[in-house]
């Protein structure tokens, strides 16, 4: 409702009831990339542009590889893992017993899992020609972070991804994932020229990200409180 304000209110319920049918069924995708065994592999994965990624880890050279969050993350991180050697900077869930069983289910094809909090291993990582996984697309509510804007609305962007790449020369590069049919669709694309500053890197990647969801809404992780440092109210 807050990022679609304009759109007739109809519009705008059909879209809540389609994400929560995708949140069901992201449910039980998720369970299955956390517990299945090789039988993952029998799920139709495309992944254009996937050359990309294996020249960049052919010659050795760190790729943080940047992607929004979708109702369908663990099975898509779980499948890209199975094609490639994947780290995930990630942030820690609260609970200590969940956050066992999630790394748990992500380790199960992904070679490491750094926290968010922990900038100097994911460093450690891409300077050692590893590919990494993040997602800026939540309010981490740190001082690496610039007010910019997502879909039209103040939001509280991080910048971490603009250091990484300055601090190792790393290439960055972004993955889109979405779920179609019985399958899983991926797209790599380098993002290096979007780095050429903290506050255009944070308003160029929300730019890219609003219009990647707007190709699935539905499937977008709508469940994340992406505003709750500037405006708290819409979640009360």
């Amino acid at each position: 409702n807050y990022c679609f304000d304009d759109k007739p209110e109809e519009w705008r319920q059909a879209l809540i009831n389609k994400t929560w049918d995708e949140t069901l069924l992201g449910l039980y995708d998720n369970n299955l990339a956390w517990n299945a065994g090789q039988r993952i592999n029998n799920i139709k994965c495309e992944i254009k542009n996937e050359a990309l990624l294996r020249e960049a880890q052919h010659k050795g050279e760190g790729v943080l590889m940047l992607f929004r969050h979708n109702v369908f993350l663990e099975m898509s991180a779980r499948l890209i893992s199975e094609n490639f050697d994947i780290y995930g900077m990630e942030r820690p869930n609260n609970s200590q017993v969940m956050q066992k069983v999630i790394k748990s289910g992500r380790l199960k094809a992904m070679k490491g899992l750094a926290s968010n909090k922990n900038v100097n291993e994911t460093v450690e990582w891409l300077k050692k020609g590893r590919t990494v996984l993040y997602g800026p697309d939540q309010d981490y509510r740190n001082k690496r972070s610039v007010i910019s804007t997502f879909f039209g609305k103040d939001c509280l962007t991080t910048t971490v991804p603009y250091t990484l790449k300055k601090l190792t020369n790393c290439k960055l590069f972004y993955l889109d994932f979405y779920r179609e049919g019985n399958g899983y669709k991926f797209s790599i694309e380098d993002i290096g020229h979007l780095a050429d500053s903290p506050r255009s890197f944070a308003d160029e990647i929300n730019k890219k990200i609003e219009n990647d969801v707007l190709a699935n809404p539905e499937q977008y992780f709508w469940h994340h409180r992406r505003f709750k440092s500037q405006n708290p109210a819409i979640y009360d």
